[in-house]
């Protein structure tokens, strides 16, 4: 195997454990569940669940960002669930 190989397959298992989540939320209905990443900033990514399918992403960069977001849809943080 050639060195540029192992090195692409290194920054590719490096950026999989960057964009791992590190907590996960549901909604006490299930409507939505939330991801926080770490990579590098702190970054939320909202999903719309309904049973079995989700939205794609909703990207919100930074915890103000995340508490507006919950404020619109009149989350409380009493009514997330880790998942």
């Amino acid at each position: 195997m050639s060195p540029g190989v192992r090195r692409s397959a290194v920054r590719r298992c490096a950026y999989r454990d960057v964009m791992d989540p590190s907590a996960i939320w549901r909604d006490r209905q299930h409507r939505w569940r939330i991801e926080a990443y770490r990579a590098p900033d702190l970054r939320f990514a909202v999903f719309a669940t309904n049973g079995t399918t989700e939205s794609a992403p909703l990207w919100l960069f930074g915890m103000s960002a995340l508490a507006r977001w919950l404020m619109t849809h009149k989350i409380s943080l009493d009514d997330l669930e880790t998942d």
